[in-house]
């Protein structure tokens, strides 16, 4: 009887941990830190900027933004979506369980369909899916981000800056280092777990594109549904929100690395990363009501397709 108990607790030890691990095998690593990536900004441990190779102009173009300040991130090389094999991919999404949601669209990506999206009702037991129409960049931009956490949190930092190449800087980024100590004394530090440096994301028209409401996955509903519905100011420099578009630029605190990179273990990618980002139970966030950093309007993007290649 013994033996068989200890048995159970291996296979559920190990099959938990085979799930954790699984996505984390994807991860890029981050190589070739120097000394003069740390604490550019009083009060961030770390900056790192997301980059495809194929971008090397949007890279000179956030220099160019962050150079007058003295500031220069780390560029981490993007994981490109586009260039991810169907093995890795077929790794990647959610497999369908007869338990989940009914009636839902999903994207799969099938070997017969030569690196196709193929469209349906979720409904094949085993299958991979992604979110209806979610395509190959956005699948790299999410193991992108969820590599820049891993290594933050294994690193030991408490507070990191995380930007898109893509960025505009509105006002002087040193602001953050105040507006950081200001959080702090408003909510405890311990009360946030990610700041973001514009009011909303925007639209290629420059006018903020608000978010309402929340996306749905097949296998998970949130249990604190009420926080996600969250939109009101709390000082007067921060509001406190449940859900938001953009993951151009944020300050994640140590506690919001974490319960991000769980929340992704437990249940693989599905969504856009910022539409999933805000599903980790009291995942705590908050914006700053006047702009900072935030994205340039009509910036060129890879997301949909590889635009890289008709440069």
């Amino acid at each position: 009887m013994n033996i068989l108990i200890v048995v159970h607790v291996f296979l559920a030890v190990f099959s938990t941990w085979s799930l954790h691990a699984g996505l984390q095998t994807h991860f890029r690593p981050v190589e070739g830190k120097t000394t003069d990536c740390f604490n550019q900004v009083q009060n961030i441990d770390f900056i790192y900027l997301i980059n495809l190779d194929q971008r090397p102009e949007k890279w000179a173009h956030c220099l160019n933004e962050l150079a007058p300040y003295h500031i220069q991130p780390y560029r981490f090389s993007a994981v490109n979506g586009w260039e991810l094999s169907l093995e890795v991919l077929n790794q990647l999404g959610v497999k369908y369980s007869p338990q989940f949601c009914k009636n839902l669209w999903g994207t799969a990506y099938l070997p017969e369909d030569n690196f196709q999206p193929h469209h349906e009702i979720m409904q094949v037991v085993g299958r991979n899916y992604f979110c209806h129409c979610m395509s190959r960049g956005a699948i790299g931009i999410v193991l992108s981000h969820l590599s820049i956490l891993q290594d933050a949190y294994d690193s030991g930092y408490e507070t990191i800056w995380v930007l898109e190449d893509d960025i505009e800087v509105i006002q002087n980024p040193h602001l953050l280092s105040d507006l950081i100590t200001r959080l702090d004394n408003l909510v405890g530090k311990g009360g946030w777990d990610i700041l973001f440096t514009d009011q909303d994301t925007k639209g290629q028209d420059g006018n903020y594109i608000p978010c309402y409401d929340t996306a749905r996955r097949p296998d998970f509903i949130p249990l604190d549904e009420k926080r996600l519905r969250l939109r009101g100011n709390v000082s007067a420099d921060f509001r406190r929100i449940g859900v938001r578009y953009g993951a151009y630029s944020m300050i994640i605190r140590r506690s919001g690395m974490k319960k991000i990179l769980d929340f992704y273990r437990e249940h693989n990618i599905f969504l856009p990363y910022d539409m999933e980002y805000y599903f980790p139970q009291n995942i705590l966030f908050y914006t700053v009501r006047s702009d900072v950093i935030s994205t340039q309007p009509r910036a060129p993007s890879d997301n949909g397709s590889p635009g890289y290649l008709r440069k």
